[in-house]
């Protein structure tokens, strides 16, 4: 290398050396400023409020009810596909096998949102 290309490489890390340093320090004062204490700027970036079940708030809808239940296909189960139990559509999984629409299945085990069928 030619001192000139030297003086070059060395002028571009000092420069992003310093970018990176000046970039840490703007992100360090402008968090720090903040009316509240032990709270700063990147704090409105984060909710704080938490969705609890006492408050009806649920991940999953409980579907056990549907266990040992009769339904009916209405859409063609590859394996997945959509039931009518108790006039509710409701997503299902078979076994595995392929069931075809208006065959009649029973919901042989509920986990979580999981629902498995089995053909009748």
């Amino acid at each position: 290398m030619s001192g000139l290309q030297l003086f070059s490489a060395s002028l571009i890390f000092y420069a992003v050396f310093a970018c990176a340093i000046l970039g840490i320090s703007i992100i360090v004062y402008v968090s720090s400023r903040s009316p509240a204490k032990n709270t700063t700027v990147l704090d409105d970036l984060v909710l704080g409020e938490r969705q609890q079940n006492r408050n009806g708030y649920t991940s999953v809808i409980d579907k056990r009810k549907y266990l040992n239940a009769i339904a009916v296909c209405a859409t063609d189960l590859r394996p997945a596909g959509t039931v009518i139990v108790e006039n509710e559509p409701l997503d299902v999984v078979t076994e595995g096998s392929f069931v075809k629409k208006g065959n009649i299945v029973k919901i042989i085990n509920v986990d979580g949102s999981r629902v498995l069928v089995r053909q009748i």
